[in-house]
């Protein structure tokens, strides 16, 4: 009887030992294959911008949350952060665009895409055309004066816009741009039909 029952203790310690190492094991595997982040540019527009046109950018990403997204313009410009971005290129020629996604295991991914930024008028919309009239001159007035393509149109509002930030009403107005460098400027216009037209205009203010 007392060999049988020392035998029996013995078989039940070997199930102890051996059990616990078999579930380290597959816990083991499971922690060894994190989530990888990933990183796409889904947008941007447009996609054939002038020179101080705004382009609008949209991105998307995966990984352990919170995700940090990043967004560098390929022009020397800051940084910018978030899922969409916007920002004005101020020299013509082709950049690098790339988007990073970091998640909180320390995982990183990329997405780049090539953006050519072109210097001219871009082609207006029917009706609507725009002429840099004067010499733009640091610190001198510029005249800018809004040109109908359409015999037929009859505008009754005219809205200008420039790149560095300020409006002006009225089909001929005139600007003055402090420092020298690359400007652009869009008028929308609008007819006594309701219809809306816009054009652009890039130019560069030469140093006095």
């Amino acid at each position: 009887m007392r060999p049988r029952s020392s035998l029996s203790r013995l078989g039940v310690l070997l199930i102890t030992i051996v059990s616990p190492a078999l579930l380290g094991f597959v816990k083991c595997v499971f922690v060894s294959n994190p989530t990888l982040s990933t990183a796409r540019i889904e947008r941007i527009e447009p996609n054939r911008p002038f020179v101080g046109e705004i382009v609008r950018m949209t991105g998307s990403g995966t990984g352990t949350e919170p995700l940090l997204f990043t967004w560098d313009f390929g022009d020397g410009s800051v940084v910018a952060e978030g899922m969409q971005a916007a920002h004005q290129y101020l020299t013509p020629g082709t950049f690098r665009i790339t988007f990073t996604v970091r998640d909180a295991s320390g995982n990183a991914s990329r997405d780049t895409a090539q953006l050519t930024i072109a210097l001219g008028i871009p082609t207006p919309l029917p009706g609507m055309g725009v002429v840099l009239i004067s010499d733009a001159v640091a610190g001198q007035p510029v005249l800018f004066k809004a040109l109908s393509l359409d015999a037929n149109a009859n505008a009754v509002s005219y809205l200008w816009t420039f790149s560095d930030g300020r409006s002006a009403i009225g089909p001929q107005v005139t600007a003055t741009f402090p420092v020298a460098g690359m400007y652009s400027a869009s008028i929308a216009t609008t007819d006594d039909l309701g219809e809306t037209a816009v054009a652009h205009v890039t130019f560069h203010v030469d140093q006095r």
